[in-house]
Formats: C-alpha cells, sequence, structure tokens
C-alpha cells in the first residue's frame, strides 16, 4: 500500500510539468525555405522545408516593374542572381540592382543562387549549397509559392501555414508602387486573411503594420524589430522605442505577435563570456499578451555569447519560452523539440 501512494505521488508531481509540456508548442517558420541547404526562396527550398514537417514558411515579398510580387528577401538582384551578367549598367546610383526596375520578364530570366557577396562573388555562407549559375533555380511569384503550398497541403493532407513579410513598405509608397494593398489583396484571394488564418503578416515598418489594419487585414499580424531598424527608410528611432516597454504596450495596439531579432532576447556581453536576459522586455510582451517570435538561428552562425546549438535551443524554448522561432535550419529546431517532448 506505502508502494502504491509514494508511486502516485509521484505520478501526480509529473502532471503540471506534462501539461505545461502539451500546452507549450512552439512554431518553426523556414527562414527563407530551407536557405541552408538550397538556394533561398527557390521553389525547391520552400518544398524542401515543407518536407521537414515546419509550421511556415516564409515569404519575402517585393514589387516588380509591372506590379508583380515576386519572392525575394533583398529589395536588389545582385547578391543572389546573374543580373549584373545579364543586365550591366541597369543598376542604381548605389551599386544595386533595384527588382522595382525589373518587369516580371526580366527577372524571371534570371538565374538564383547561393547568396553571395557581389564584390567579391564569395559565398556568405561557406559551407552551404555552392554558388553557381548553372542550375536552372528561379525568382518564384508569390502567387505561384501560395498555389504550391496549397497544393502540398492538399496532396498531403497537413496544413502547412506562410509567413509574409513585406519589405519595405514605405519605400515602395515613394516609388508609387501600394505594395501593402498588393499583399493583403493577394492574402485575401488565396483565402488567408481571416482571424483564425494559418497565415501571419510580418513587417519591420511600424506605420506599415498599422495601415494593415487600415486596409482590412484581419488575420495574425507580427511587429518585426531590430535596432537598426529598416535599411531604405531611417527608422532607427522608432525601432529603439519599439524595444521598450512603452513601446511594446504600443505595439500591442494592432499587433498580435512581436519578433525582435534573437539579439534583443540575448544580448551578448562585450568580452564574450555570455550574455545577459533584458527580463523587463521580455515580461513587457508578456503582459500583453502578445506572442512572443524571433529570428534567426543558423546552425553555422551562432548568436555571439553562445558556445553551442543545445545552448541555444534551451535558452529559446526552457528559459525564455519563445512562441515561434525563424532558422535556416528549420530541420535542427524540429529534431530538439521532439527530444525535448517540444513536438510529436
Amino acid at each position: 500500500m506505502m508502494k502504491k501512494t509514494v508511486l502516485a505521488a509521484i505520478l501526480l508531481s509529473c502532471i503540471p510539468a506534462l501539461a505545461l509540456a502539451q500546452d507549450y508548442r512552439p512554431g518553426v517558420a523556414a527562414h527563407r525555405g530551407a536557405s541552408a541547404y538550397l538556394p533561398e526562396h527557390t521553389l525547391e527550398a520552400k518544398a524542401m522545408a515543407y518536407a521537414m514537417g515546419v509550421d511556415y514558411i516564409e515569404q519575402d515579398l517585393v514589387l516588380t516593374k509591372d506590379d508583380v510580387l515576386v519572392v525575394l528577401h533583398d529589395h536588389s538582384l545582385e547578391t543572389t542572381t546573374d543580373v549584373a551578367k545579364k543586365f550591366p549598367g541597369r543598376n542604381r546610383a548605389d551599386g544595386s540592382y533595384y527588382a522595382i526596375d525589373f518587369t516580371l520578364a526580366e527577372i524571371k530570366s534570371l538565374i538564383v543562387t547561393e547568396r553571395f557577396d557581389a564584390k567579391t562573388g564569395e559565398a556568405v555562407f561557406k559551407g552551404r549549397f555552392p554558388v553557381s549559375f548553372d542550375i536552372d533555380y528561379r525568382v518564384p511569384t508569390f502567387e505561384e509559392e501560395l498555389q504550391q503550398v496549397q497544393g502540398l497541403n492538399k496532396a498531403t493532407g497537413n496544413d502547412i501555414g506562410i509567413y509574409v513579410e513585406v519589405k519595405e513598405p514605405a519605400f515602395h509608397d515613394r516609388e508609387g508602387k501600394p505594395i501593402m494593398k498588393a499583399v493583403i489583396d493577394m492574402l485575401t484571394k488565396y483565402g488567408y486573411n481571416k482571424k483564425d488564418s494559418n497565415c501571419i503578416l510580418q513587417i519591420f515598418d511600424y506605420p506599415a503594420v498599422k495601415q494593415s489594419r487600415e486596409l482590412g487585414w484581419v488575420g495574425p499580424l507580427a511587429m518585426l524589430v531590430d535596432g537598426d531598424g529598416q535599411l531604405l527608410t531611417d527608422d532607427k528611432d522608432v525601432h529603439k522605442f519599439l524595444l521598450t516597454p512603452e513601446g511594446i504596450k504600443e505595439v500591442s495596439q494592432v499587433a498580435d505577435i512581436y519578433a525582435p531579432w534573437f539579439g534583443h532576447l540575448a544580448e551578448a556581453k562585450a568580452d564574450g563570456s555570455g550574455y545577459t536576459i533584458p527580463e523587463e522586455r521580455i515580461k513587457a510582451v508578456r503582459d500583453t499578451g502578445m506572442k512572443l517570435h524571433s529570428w534567426t538561428y543558423r546552425a553555422d552562425a551562432l548568436p555571439k555569447g553562445f558556445k553551442s546549438e543545445d545552448e541555444v535551443m534551451d535558452f529559446l524554448f526552457k528559459t525564455i519560452k519563445v512562441d515561434g522561432m525563424f532558422s535556416d535550419h528549420a530541420d535542427h529546431l524540429i529534431v530538439y523539440l521532439k527530444k525535448n517532448g517540444l513536438r510529436d
């Protein structure tokens, strides 16, 4: 009888931990697809990410000269395609070949390769897929990618979501290209503009985050935050404010998800001996009820202050318990989560 009582006590003591594990299921987003293994944002990289069993596949969107949404991380083409060879002299004064200056037909004529330094031609990530223009990878349109994801969902019976970033909306507005409306219209066309949609809209531009609601976006909305702000719009002061408890509270009036860069959740010490946790910032997010997502985990470029993959993962999923994480190596996250009982 005593043995049974002790066993029952042990089992009862485990229930809260088990319940916590069941309730906490962090999402995994494939950053630019399976970008650690194939050239980023190609349909091939997205198919590989889908097969990994991720929760979301990411799309970064820009507009072409003829107003077609294409999937590119940068506003320019020279670091992932052969644009400089095919269209010499079509760059702007800053040296970049802006996607917005090319028609869809012109962009479709380009070969996509692994990301490289435009000045040296060397791969940005040395151990990844080789830089090569011999394989016929192309820039996909947003609509092509939506059709692929929805087609795979139908074929497999799964429900993998999309995580859509609108790149540089203020820049597009200055160029006379209302990209926010174009994105929301496309998502509405494909059935994603719903409160319970398996689609998250993410934006770095705070005015555009607010504008998305005004344009009728009712689905999940993420505010991307980085101390440096955007590349083509000087909004560093805005992002510094968004890193404060006051800014976080303000963001929560429109956004469902607060998504800062990893370095704003684990601040590396100057001497490289580790990191500190900005607990006030994390508490402010939790107090608003917003979900906490972050970006970007790369196994071949560990965050400063961390010595191993497991140390990064433990921090993310045991210490601060993020609700979602972007990764070039999404498969590594999935393996860790399964091993730790946080995923089936």
